[in-house]
């Protein structure tokens, strides 16, 4: 039976090559997106209990701040005060200088506390993890690399362990390598080096963040409940944080699932590609259903002539699943592998935030799940033709009406998912265009950008800070080609955790939270930073030479700051900046805003613009900064020099996260860059799938009607009646798919309005534009069998009958 399927399909290789595209293509995309879909909604993260793991934020409700990591008060009081914590853990994120004969390099680090690595139980490819002392106040420093760093700067090489590297100017001896499909980042690019955080009175400070496996049975519900009466006691007791005046800040707690913290972001973007790619697979599924009734139309005399010599309806359905399942098991195998280049060419497309711990890839899941698709696919289109072979014992001319039927269901069904998909698509496109348009602030053309630090270990005193980034200025100031230079932090850095996050500010006579939000982004720079940039002064002036560490302290705002918090002009008056503070009670220097600064557009273009405070680098020198150079030519074309002046500075510097400003800014748009492709490719296969299944409904009808079009031109029907029938009878299921996606794509624009920038969900015109291409579209696959049956011959068309 497998040998006459093979040859029934080989002597129709137009319509096997069809039916297995159109397979490969739905199946194929199916697979790719599941993949996706697979590691970010479904699959088990790699940890023991994972799905007990959570996050515990603190939160301020008066300031609207609700990703406060814990203060070192609250996680003693969050263990002690309740018993919802099988064991918790505290995490530190830093960047680390590794020094030595292989170079300088910045390597992303994380500080851990001593429950972390048992909680996780990773299993290290060589030596061991730490030990108790290690943690301990005054023990040896110890360090634990990741694979990749083991086998990139050291070559992999097993003599690693026991041996000290420089760590930040320290040395830390080696003890461990982490095995490589080991991942516990929460940024893309992962964590190189682990280190033990030490049991000193400041191990756990304000950016500690707290990570915990909750006991068995306890549910977030419960452990949100504990949390509070332990949050109530916290805020009693220690007052972990009040305002400038001593006033409440609204001291909250909150428990996250930790997928839902790390992975929730993309889960949005991930379920509407799901859904656009099940809709493809749904097009797809009906065009073959409609290929398989026209070939069982088609097959009639044949399959009558089987069963005249003895041939029993399960023989017949026999045969059918046969060939389903030959064209199923093709276009699924060719979907599988057109699904691993799919997936790496996503990866390739993407903004580059996934979290390492969501490892995407083709792998045992994913291929079952195309071998479901494959088998489902299979049954159910293996049905079609034998169901329609046995409607047409009982009469070709009732069958053949059924299947016509059925067949405009299909392209109904067809054209509403078509529809939907390219109303989708046009509404994130102009979305894009949209966000495209925004003005982030400042010129990003010609400008180059980079990170440079000290070591964190190093000892860097305030004069040593301000006088090597002077210095540094003014030589890069110098090179040719150089138009300006200077430092300070760079916009459009993305990532934030609160769209009202940043450093607290005072202000003179009022409380603390009183205007809402208090909270701005606090920015040091250095002279020029405003003119480099090219963001406009709206008010009083800029910083000079004049405002150093001996005269009075200076700030300057942002017009979003001003308006909000000095509608009377916001020149001359004082605001109170943070001084450096533990445990959130800090205490404040005052300062005199001396100028007015346009907008800029610091977390993405889609962001809302934060309040900015700008501070002199001469009065508040850091020891790592920004570096920002606005050049006459090509900004690349400079990376070597600059690189070669901070090294020339200070050998070990690392010079890191080099990037032109254009560059960032295509980076902030990436993900509705990346959604908008992928939707948008989807619309097209849609769209072309509709077409063809439109144009070979029609071309099939039209030719199954060959005799009826005869006998219609012999009684005096011209051409032009010929075509009016046939297109009406064409797009009257186009016209019902229309309707039915239309009203489909309003009754889910709630759930898509999330998604878009600045665009209704139901904006008209795309809706229009949308059901207007379509239709044309429509128009244009009917058109081609309809002109076909103007010229049948009414004689012909009779005499072969």
């Amino acid at each position: 039976m497998l040998r006459q399927s093979l040859r029934t399909l080989l002597r129709s290789p137009g319509f096997s090559l069809a039916a297995i595209l159109t397979l490969a293509l739905g199946i194929g995309a199916n697979t790719a997106i599941f993949s996706v879909a697979d590691a970010i909604l479904f699959r088990p993260l790699p940890y023991p209990h994972a799905d007990r793991l959570v996050v515990v934020w603190n939160q301020l409700t008066k300031l609207e701040l609700d990703r406060l990591s814990p203060v070192a008060e609250s996680a003693r009081a969050y263990r002690s005060l309740t018993n919802i914590f099988d064991s918790s853990a505290g995490i530190y994120e830093l960047d680390r200088i590794l020094t030595g004969p292989a170079g300088t390099e910045r390597a992303p680090g994380m500080l851990v506390t001593e429950q972390l690595f048992p909680m996780l139980d990773p299993h290290p490819a060589l030596g061991r993890l730490f030990t108790a002392d290690e943690y301990r106040s005054g023990g040896d420093p110890a360090a634990i690399l990741s694979y990749a760093l083991f086998e990139r700067r050291y070559g992999g090489d097993a003599s690693i362990i026991g041996q000290s590297i420089a760590v930040d100017g320290r040395s830390y001896r080696v003890v461990g390598v982490l095995a490589p499909d080991f991942e516990f980042n929460i940024r893309a690019g992962g964590i190189d080096v682990w280190t033990p955080k030490q049991d000193t009175p400041q191990a756990w400070g304000n950016s500690t963040r707290m990570i915990a496996r909750l006991a068995p049975g306890v549910t977030l519900a419960q452990a949100q409940s504990a949390l509070d009466a332990a949050a109530r006691h916290v805020d009693e007791t220690y007052h972990p944080y009040r305002g400038p005046h001593g006033e409440d800040a609204g001291y909250r707690v909150k428990v996250v699932s930790f997928r839902d913290q790390f992975l929730g972001n993309f889960r949005a973007v991930t379920l509407m590609l799901l859904c656009a790619v099940v809709a493809v697979l749904l097009i797809a599924c009906a065009n073959l259903a409609n290929l398989l009734l026209v070939r069982a139309v088609s097959r009639e005399k044949e399959t009558a002539t089987r069963r005249a010599l003895g041939a029993s309806e399960a023989r017949l359905f026999a045969q059918w699943i046969t060939e389903s399942a030959v064209l199923s098991l093709v276009g699924g195998a060719i979907g599988a592998i057109a699904a691993v280049w799919g997936v790496k060419l996503m990866l390739r497309l993407s903004p580059a935030a996934l979290p390492g711990i969501a490892k995407i890839s083709v792998d045992l899941r994913a291929l079952a799940f195309t071998l479901v698709v494959s088998c489902i696919v299979c049954v159910l289109f293996g049905l079609a033709p034998s169901l329609a072979s046995r409607r047409m014992m009982w009469g070709s001319r009732g069958a053949t009406r059924q299947s016509r039927r059925a067949a405009s269901a299909l392209i109904a069904i067809e054209v509403a998912i078509a529809l939907m998909l390219m109303i989708s698509s046009g509404l994130l496109f102009k979305s894009f265009l949209r966000l495209t348009s925004v003005n982030p602030g400042f010129n990003p053309v010609h400008l180059l950008t980079m990170q440079v630090q000290f070591p964190a270990t190093r000892p860097v005193t305030v004069v040593r800070s301000r006088a090597f980034y002077a210095e540094l200025r003014d030589k890069l100031a110098g090179l040719p080609g150089v138009i300006s230079a200077t430092i300070g932090g760079l916009p459009l850095r993305g990532g934030v955790l609160n769209t009202h996050g940043g450093d607290p500010f005072a202000l003179r006579g009022r409380t603390y939270g009183s205007d809402g939000s208090q909270f701005a982004n606090l920015n040091t720079i250095g002279l020029d930073y405003f003119r480099t940039f090219e963001i406009p002064l709206r008010a009083g002036r800029f910083f000079v030479e004049g405002d150093g560490p001996d005269s009075s302290r200076v700030v300057i705002v942002n017009e979003a700051l001003a308006h909000k918090f000095f509608p009377n002009g916001a020149v001359g008056q004082e605001i109170g900046i943070p001084k450096p503070c533990r445990d959130m009670n800090c205490d404040f220097d005052w300062a005199t805003i001396v100028g007015v600064a346009g907008d800029v557009k610091t977390i993405a273009l889609d962001q809302p613009t934060l309040p900015m405070l700008f501070t002199p680098h001469a009065q508040n020198p850091f020891p790592g900064a920004g570096v920002i150079i606005r050049t006459a030519g090509d900004p690349n074309a400079l990376i070597h020099d600059v690189a070669a002046v901070v090294h020339s500075m200070d050998p070990e510097m690392p010079v890191f996260d080099v990037h032109t400003m254009e560059e960032r800014v295509q980076q902030s748009i990436g993900q509705p860059r990346f959604q908008t492709i992928i939707v948008g490719f989807f619309a097209i296969a849609a769209l072309f799938l509709a077409a063809v299944g439109i144009f070979g409904v029609v071309a099939h009808s039209t030719a199954q009607r060959t005799r009826e079009i005869g006998i219609r031109m012999a009684l005096g029907a011209d051409a032009t009646r010929v075509l009016e029938t046939v297109m009406r009878d064409g797009l009257r299921p186009v016209l019902l798919g229309i309707v039915l996606g239309l009203a489909g794509v309003a009754a889910l624009s709630r759930v898509f309005s999330s998604l878009l920038f600045k665009v209704p969900a139901t904006d008209p015109s795309i809706f229009l534009s949308a059901a207007m291409l379509l239709t044309l579209v429509a128009v244009a696959a009917c058109l081609i069998p309809a002109r076909r049956a103007t010229r049948v011959d009414p004689m012909i068309a009779l005499r072969s009958e």
